[in-house]
């Protein structure tokens, strides 16, 4: 059973890419086909244009998508997307059919048309709803290439994001010193001296023959004195070095952006019926 692929694009251009892609892949040029009016499609090879010559040429584009899906579903109800189709073409837009008959052919078909720029069907219709769009009416004319440019006007939705990194700064450090010192000490000894002494003492006897005897004696005598030695003994080990630490700190900041709001704008009423011809579609002469 063969299925359709749809795709919608806001140019010809790229249209025409999604079909070269759509080639590439293996599917065959009859089973493509871009839907676009005449202003849009200007330059379409006449095989693959879906646009008629003649008075009505600008709906001819969003008639031959109605009755392409027409024949799809055998004359039953279609989908709402038909019309949203019709009216994307009526608004300038470029609608590209792919039937696929081998199943395995879908998913290249999708994103061969996504890499091409098809935008999504469903964001677009909201967005006309926005401006009082209700469903697509083939008497409206089609748009302008001012009013489609108009319509497509961006406006860029910007949102800051906040990146915090880390950078390495100097706050400071140490320099450590090594130097001789001096420091002043009093310290008391105690000092031993030895003296010879000479006691002598009045005696009365008779002298015996030791007495008689010559003899000597030598008695040494001694004293001390403060002998000073200094040892140096280390008392304290200075070890430099680093260590890390990690805190966690808080960062507070406004972030800008921008929003964007869509206002409806209600049309004054016509002054006379006669400008009510305005919503018919423009034709040739």
């Amino acid at each position: 059973m063969s299925q359709v692929v749809v795709g919608v694009f806001d140019s010809f251009e790229q249209a025409e890419e999604a079909q070269e892609h759509l080639s590439q892949t293996g599917i065959a040029r009859s089973a493509i086909q871009v839907h676009a009016d005449s202003q849009t499609s200007a330059g379409l090879p006449e095989g693959n244009r879906a646009v008629e010559p003649g008075a009505h040429a600008e709906e001819s584009a969003s008639y031959k998508i109605g009755h392409f899906f027409g024949k799809l579903f055998g004359g039953g109800g279609q989908p709402a997307e038909v019309g949203h189709y019709q009216e994307a073409v009526r608004r300038g837009s470029a609608v590209v059919t792919v039937t696929v008959v081998v199943e395995a052919q879908m998913i290249a078909v999708r994103s061969a048309l996504h890499e091409a720029g098809a935008v999504d069907i469903e964001e677009r219709v909201a967005q006309w709803k926005n401006t009082g769009y209700e469903g697509y009416d083939p008497s409206a004319a089609r748009f302008s290439a001012d009013e489609t440019a108009a319509e497509r006007q961006s406006f860029a939705v910007v949102r800051e994001s906040l990146e915090v990194g880390k950078r390495e700064v100097q706050t400071g450090g140490v320099r450590v010193y090594s130097r001789v010192t001096e420091t002043p000490v009093t310290e008391t000894v105690s000092l031993r001296e030895e003296h010879a002494t000479i006691e002598r003492q009045p005696v009365d006897r008779i002298a015996t023959a030791e007495d008689l005897k010559a003899a000597s004696v030598e008695i040494r005598e001694k004293a001390e004195h403060a002998v000073v030695a200094k040892t140096a003994h280390v008392v304290e080990e200075v070890t430099v070095g680093k260590e890390a630490s990690d805190h966690i700190e808080t960062i507070n900041e406004t972030l800008q952006g921008t929003e964007v709001e869509v206002e409806r704008v209600e049309t004054a009423p016509s002054a006379s019926p006669g400008d009510q011809s305005a919503s018919l579609p423009a034709k040739r002469p």
